[in-house]
């Protein structure tokens, strides 16, 4: 309550966002009134593109352009999410790494996520380790530099 007036938050519009809104963060959910939070990423949406030009770096001579283009988009994205965690990984030791679908303003998108706000215990880089991962996803994807990584609504739960 502020100043006699409930502050109801909607959570449909909490993300994209560079930090996660506490309402999403299951530990203080429950002080907005909030049973179940949506899950979210924090990372970088990218497009299906940019991970397929990241395979094809990595993969050139055993896939082409036109490979890609007549393939199925499921095997796609399979192969562009494979090159990704073998070669986006800071600790290839200790993955930590997803690759969900979230939503963004313009749809879904894939994304590289280094946190996942339900697993609390992943959320163990500490500063130094988080921008050595978010250079090296940076590079690697070709990135603008003025790119961070955000928070995204995960599209399931």
């Amino acid at each position: 309550m502020t100043g006699g007036a409930l502050v109801v938050f909607t959570t449909t519009s909490l993300l994209p966002a560079p930090l996660l809104p506490p309402q999403l963060n299951p530990a203080k959910a429950h002080l907005y009134n909030v049973r179940r939070p949506r899950r979210a990423h924090y990372g970088f949406a990218v497009t299906s593109d940019i991970l397929v030009e990241h395979a094809l770096r990595w993969y050139s001579t055993e896939f082409t352009r036109e490979d890609f283009d007549r393939a199925d988009p499921i095997l796609v994205r399979t192969v562009a999410v494979g090159a990704a965690e073998e070669h986006l990984e800071l600790d290839p030791e200790h993955p930590i790494l997803e690759f969900p679908l979230v939503e963004t303003p313009d749809g879904l998108r894939p994304c590289i996520a280094i946190y996942d706000s339900h697993i609390r215990s992943s959320w163990n880089l500490d500063e130094e380790k988080e921008r050595k991962q978010i250079e090296v996803i940076k590079r690697e994807l070709m990135l603008p530099e003025t790119q961070e990584p955000m928070w995204y609504y995960s599209n399931c739960r």
